[in-house]
């Protein structure tokens, strides 16, 4: 199979070992100088056999492949096979990508338009034949998914979530996060290609809104769960329940003179009660001076063993614009508590489902 410049030899190597898993077939010749009437011009025609029946695949290459890119690419290919209606031979539309997401995967299996990825995932459907192997994303491309989910990014996706069914501009979204408006542009174009983005108007008027927030919160669960868990300090304070702690840190920190607000078990269980106590206080401080004001005020030390004093760093001068009364002025939102329960051990997975069932769901 002779190799061409515009598809990296690593994707046809894939695609040619996935073919083998399949009884009768095999690929041919591909072809790139290979014009379709006019101007139009896909990456690459392709002959192959598919169950014993020769076939010549339409092909165009991408990288990422997410529902919005694969609307626009089977446009593309439509019009190509308009141009083949008279032909002989049998031609069928097809996606070569380093990665195709699941929603990606679905239309195109709706649209039966054939696709295949590094992850060995492969479908093909024509007449009577049908091919589908199913395989999770590359490694390589779950880790640049996972970027929507961290760092200024993800003060974006919270503060969507804490607007839910607003239309939003931008510039908006870029003071209430705290963040840049190239963040926020970045962010806004990652989540309109997976389709978690309605868009309406153009210029200074376009406005998003967010859709799908439970198929968004699934892959940033996700997105936690093969990560690595950040970094908790853990700590001892002799003669105090978390409740004791919540309390004395509460009436010290009454003026927010210390960024800090509670997370994890102890928040849980304020927002959406599970268990019948907790044995810890998780708080999240934002800045060195937080942090050791903190085990200053309570007199903790640090330990390996047998914390009820859990502290995450975060970066300072965060914003905090979801609160609603008093009652919750230290509390973190519902979604930080969920995203910080996924990462907790115990039963703290537990307790972030149940939250997530009562406290994260929009109609």
């Amino acid at each position: 199979m002779e190799e061409i410049a515009n598809i990296e030899p690593e994707l046809l190597e894939s695609l040619s070992d996935s073919f083998e898993a399949v009884p009768n077939a095999y690929l041919g010749e591909i072809s790139w100088e290979a014009g379709i009437g006019g101007r139009l011009r896909p990456d690459a025609i392709l002959d192959a056999v598919v169950a014993g029946r020769e076939i010549a695949f339409v092909v165009e290459t991408r990288g990422d492949v997410f529902p919005r890119d694969a609307r626009e690419i089977v446009w593309h290919l439509k019009r190509y096979l308009q141009e083949l209606d008279n032909s002989n031979r049998r031609y069928v539309p097809m996606i070569l990508a380093q990665s195709v997401s699941e929603g990606a995967r679905d239309f195109l299996q709706e649209e039966q338009v054939a696709y295949h990825d590094l992850s060995g995932s492969l479908f093909v459907s024509v007449d009577e034949t049908f091919v589908l192997i199913e395989r999770p994303k590359p490694k390589r491309a779950k880790r640049r998914a996972m970027n929507v989910f961290k760092g200024t990014r993800a003060q974006v996706l919270h503060a969507l979530f804490d607007r839910p069914g607003e239309w939003v501009s931008g510039s908006e979204i870029a003071e209430y996060a705290g963040v840049s408006a190239a963040t926020v542009s970045e962010t806004f174009k990652d989540l309109e290609r997976r389709d978690w983005l309605d868009v309406r108007g153009e210029g200074p008027a376009k406005r998003r809104r967010l859709i799908r927030p439970d198929v968004l919160l699934d892959a940033w669960r996700d997105s936690i769960l093969a990560g690595r868990a950040k970094k908790r300090s853990r700590y001892y304070v002799p003669r105090m329940k978390p409740e004791d702690m919540a309390h004395e840190i509460f009436s010290a920190n009454y003026y927010d003179d210390y960024d800090l607000e509670f997370t994890g078990q102890f928040a849980a269980q304020f927002y959406t009660p599970y268990l019948s106590n907790v044995s810890d206080l998780t708080v999240r401080t934002f800045g060195k001076r937080t942090h050791d004001w903190l085990i200053s005020n309570l007199g903790a030390r640090e330990v390996s063993e047998g914390a009820n004093l859990v502290v995450i760093d975060g970066k300072a001068n965060r914003n905090r614009h979801w609160k609603r009364d008093e009652n919750e002025r230290l509390m973190a939102s519902p979604l930080q508590v969920y995203l910080d329960l996924l990462e907790d051990r115990g039963r703290s997975k537990e307790m972030a489902e149940h939250l997530r069932s009562q406290k994260l769901v929009w109609r």
